[in-house]
């Protein structure tokens, strides 16, 4: 976009809070020029979820800006991969500063950028342009140029591993906490809303929603709001969550504080912010109200885990590298057989050159006699006449003329033809002639005939070796090597022991990070991911039981235990794109793949036999094609491909920004298909017809490892 500097006031911030910007103190100005044009980043290593200021300078000189008119026109640099908003100063103006002892006027344009995943971030140039008279006439013509700005860079890194809370989300900042309720009495039976206020300094739209649970009321996830505010040089802002809860027991209640754990990248280490605790009198209401929650919390009693690690779901068909030779090979086999049995071509009769040549410089009668006849069925090839009506003195003659062979040749032919009759019925070989033999001046007659006569009605002579067109079929096989997958290593074992020992203990927060652990290491056993779902429901976090739970399915989608504990999620889990079929996960391939072999095989026996085999030929190809095809793609399904998992309840937007309308709210472990991916936007589609573009950090593929946002197809 090209933004307008209106006086650099209303966009293009000025002096900034508590000094000059670091773009004016750290840049180095070229004074040979009028205007020039600078950009950096600071700082330029961050945490992953820290803000980094993009700074862009424009300086001018006390002389050009008395001399320019129009206001210059700046192009801001596309920042991909990157949460990028622009800062604006509270007040209006310009800065004055003095630079290496000369006066200019500063405009400075900042925009704030946060890293989503840890990396090195290159920031293209900026393009500034700006137009100058000539003279000092008021008609002057102008002049236009151009600046670019310097390509920046920074470094984002993770935040550290220790003294990391178990209940951190990712939130990172510098916050505080505020929780209220919208009454102090209520009913059982009645639900109020509880709002708790994140406010502070930070990136607020990537608050996650903590979370929240009583003992004596049911809690139901609601509306979020999201405050910014882009007037500091650090962006700011508030956002609340709101929960029903719905009062189950009567009396003075008491709301204990709520915690939210964030990392300060100031401190550098990690905080926990307390909201107040809050008291509501409930008073009994006409209706008896139980404790439930919607997301299908767990029961008092914690479900059973799987007490093994077990072995590993085997890999698809489709990534067997000896099951695609097998699907090559099979029709080639048939195409051996035709090849092999086909029917022989017979051997082409030596043309009358070829009989020349064999002859060579006999001078036998018999020879003399393969000469003539030779030589008489070259010449009837080429006039298309029968030798027994060219007896006559003079036809051949006449014969060659009509061929438009030119009359002296015409006349030698006749004399060598006659020579060689009168030779032959002699009784007697005759001497071979002055010069070159019989069979040589025979063939020098039919090269002549042959160069002379029409072109259009050119019947060859000279024909070359029939060449046998069986070309023989290259058989390129490509042998990849078998992906080596981790079975039991000991990384898996120990992680899955230590996930069992919390689970024993009842710190499901923990076992289900171990589990995760173990299904890293071992990413086909379908019990470390059923352990993984199984720890994050007792845990209450839906989107990762969905995750562990969808994933144990599809590699083993005949397990009834799991497929039973997935049905209890409120997100749809049986239906569209979430369901998985009951079969096992190789039968489907298994048929489609023995259909393929059987079919060419009766194909390469039809063949072999010499019978009729093209129409079963395609038929296998057709239809067993067909069936390996939908195979394949029932695979695909179960393997999660194009597949994602919604880990927070976020609006869905109509278009990949902030400010885009808001479109209907996906729940928390609901199942969707990746359409596009745009930066730090992912579209999805969902059932009921919902699609739209949510944050990036919001989804988790479903083939990936838990809290993975990657939103990878």
């Amino acid at each position: 976009m090209v933004i307008p500097a209106i006086g650099f006031a209303l966009l293009l911030q000025g002096a900034g809070q508590g000094g000059s910007p670091e773009v004016v103190t750290r840049s180095r100005v070229d004074h040979s020029r009028g205007v020039d044009f600078h950009a950096l980043v600071v700082p330029e290593t961050v945490y992953v979820g820290q803000q980094a200021t993009y700074q862009l300078g424009v300086f001018l000189d006390q002389d050009t800006r008395q001399r320019i008119r129009r206001n210059p026109e700046f192009q801001p640099p596309e920042t991909r991969s990157l949460l990028s908003y622009d800062l604006r100063e509270r007040g209006n103006g310009s800065l004055n500063s003095v630079i290496d002892g000369r006066p200019y006027e500063v405009h400075v344009f900042r925009r704030a950028l946060f890293p989503l995943t840890p990396g090195r971030y290159a920031i293209p140039p900026a393009r500034l342009t700006y137009a100058l008279p000539q003279s000092s006439s008021y008609f002057s013509r102008e002049q236009n140029y151009s600046l670019r700005a310097e390509g920046v860079s920074f470094v984002a890194i993770e935040p550290p591993l220790a003294g990391r809370p178990v209940d951190w989300a990712g939130a990172v900042g510098s916050w505080s906490a505020m929780a209220r309720m919208d009454t102090s009495r209520g009913r059982t039976g009645e639900p109020f809303i509880l709002t708790l206020r994140i406010e502070g300094q930070g990136n607020v739209t990537l608050l996650p929603r903590p979370p929240v649970s009583v003992n004596w009321a049911s809690v139901v996830n609601a509306d979020e709001r999201v405050r910014l505010d882009s007037t500091p040089s650090l962006l700011g802002g508030s956002k609340e969550f709101d929960w029903l809860v719905t009062p189950a027991t009567a009396g003075t209640q008491r709301i204990p504080g709520l915690r939210y754990a964030f990392f300060n990248p100031r401190t550098r280490r990690y905080e926990i912010a307390m909201s107040q605790p809050l008291t509501v009198r409930v008073a009994t209401g006409d209706v008896v109200a139980t404790v439930v929650t919607l997301d299908a919390g767990p029961d008092d009693a914690p479900m059973i885990i799987q007490p093994e690690l077990g072995d590993d779901a085997p890999l698809p068909l489709s990534a067997n590298p000896l099951v695609l030779i097998a699907l090559i090979l099979a029709p080639l086999g048939a195409l051996g057989a035709w090849f092999a049995r086909r029917p022989r071509r017979v051997k082409p009769a030596a043309t009358p050159a070829q009989r020349l040549a064999a002859i060579g410089a006999r001078a036998d009668a018999d020879a003399l006699g393969e000469v003539r006849r030779a030589l008489i069925d070259g010449l009837c090839i080429r006039t298309g006449l029968d030798a027994a009506r060219l007896t006559a003195t003079g036809a051949w003659t006449m014969a060659l003329r009509k061929r438009g062979v030119t009359p002296e040749a015409a006349v030698a032919v006749e004399a060598l033809v006659s020579a060689l009759d009168a030779a032959c019925f002699a009784g007697s070989a005759p001497p071979q002639p002055r010069g070159a033999g019989w069979s040589d001046q025979a063939r020098e007659a039919l090269r002549i005939v042959d160069t002379e006569s029409w072109r259009g009605r050119r019947v060859p002579t000279y024909r070359s070796r029939a060449t046998p067109a069986a070309g023989a079929a290259a058989l390129l096989v490509l042998l990849a090597a078998v992906p080596v997958f981790a079975r039991l290593t000991a990384d898996a074992h120990d992680s899955f022991a230590l996930g069992a020992t919390a689970y024993a203990g009842g710190d499901f927060v923990r076992a289900a990070r171990h589990f995760a652990d173990a299904a890293r290491s071992a990413p086909r056993s379908p019990a470390a991911w059923a352990n993984v779902g199984t720890a994050a429901f007792q845990a209450s976090d839906t989107a990762n039981a969905a995750l562990g739970w969808q994933r144990a399915l599809r590699l083993d989608p005949l397990d009834a235990t799991t497929r039973a504990r997935l049905s209890r999620l409120r997100a749809p889990q049986e239906s569209g794109v979430a369901h998985v079929p009951a079969l096992p996960r190789r039968g489907a391939s298994v048929l489609a793949l023995l259909l393929w072999l059987t079919g060419w095989t009766l194909v390469a026996r039809q063949a072999w036999q010499r019978r009729a085999a093209a129409r079963m030929a395609v038929g296998t190809f057709a239809f067993a094609g067909a069936a390996v095809w939908g195979a394949w793609g029932l695979e695909r399904r179960l393997e999660g491909e194009g597949l994602v998992i919604v880990t927070g309840a976020v609006p869905l937007r109509a278009l990949p920004a902030l400010g885009a309308d808001a479109r209907s709210t996906p729940m928390a472990g609901e199942v969707a298909r990746v359409i596009a991916r745009r930066g730090v936007w992912v579209q999805i589609r969902l059932d009921g017809a919902r699609d739209g573009w949510i944050p990036l950090e919001r989804v988790a593929a479903l083939g990936g490892s838990p809290g993975d946002s990657s939103g990878r197809d």
